[in-house]
């Protein structure tokens, strides 16, 4: 008997941790899913695979709980982050949860004895930007490889498109998206202005079943490519 793979997913409700969430359960590749939710996250697993999902009030509060965040061993994924709007506008708040929960909740997996850690940023990421979004981001990647996980994968998406999938999509994100849509629909590449959400979703599948040793960023011609490779092992 296969022993599966421990993985262990945090924003599992969200656009990009939906669909890792179905993806991972359906993976080829024994998988022992755990997801950590404020609400309920209902899936099936494919044969040999199992699913637990445990849901917290303050999904912030496992860094801190007596149970572990992930098996010896295992594999932590990180799909986790908010948007301004979903905040109020308030920057402090997205920033509570897009790099202090994450670096909490990243830290204690690594001292549960977690391997390998995939996590989902951005394309702009930087940690001198003098922008909000793009720093915390960088902030927290620069604090994901401090941990020194044998295998550190971080996925740096440009814009994630979508059909409305997204209930607080911004103006300016729904405008930018129909524009990259309709520049893909006349034949101009846009690998690298942005991806669907459902490839991130299928790439992390495919990472978490065979991850690459150190460190790898992987941004969106490898994201859509490593989807593929997901989505052929399903047929």
């Amino acid at each position: 008997m296969t022993t599966p793979i421990n993985v262990t997913l945090v924003g599992a409700t969200g656009l990009t941790g939906k669909v890792s969430l179905a993806s991972l359960l359906a993976s080829p590749t024994a998988v022992a899913l755990t997801t950590i939710t404020r609400r309920a996250a209902p899936g099936t697993p494919a044969a040999g695979n199992t699913y637990s999902n445990r849901v917290l009030e303050d999904v912030g509060a496992a860094a801190t709980a007596a149970e572990p965040i992930v098996a010896p061993g295992g594999t932590y994924v990180s799909c986790l982050g908010t948007t301004l709007a979903t905040v109020g506008g308030d920057v402090k708040k997205q920033e509570a949860i897009d790099l202090t929960m994450n670096t909490e909740l990243a830290t204690r997996a690594k001292k549960d004895g977690a391997e390998t850690m995939i996590l989902v940023s951005t394309a702009g990421a930087n940690a001198s930007s003098w922008f909000a979004y793009p720093r915390m981001k960088g902030q927290l990647e620069d604090n994901v490889k401090a941990l020194g996980f044998e295998r550190t994968i971080i996925l740096r998406p440009g814009a994630l498109l979508h059909d409305n999938e997204r209930a607080d999509a911004r103006m300016a994100e729904s405008v930018m998206i129909k524009v990259i849509k309709g520049m893909r629909a006349v034949g101009v590449p846009t690998t690298s202005l942005g991806v669907d959400y459902t490839d991130v979703g299928q790439a992390i599948a495919q990472l978490a079943q065979n991850p690459p040793d150190g460190f790898t960023t992987v941004y969106d011609a490898e994201i859509v490519k490593l989807a593929a490779e997901f989505r052929a092992s399903q047929k």
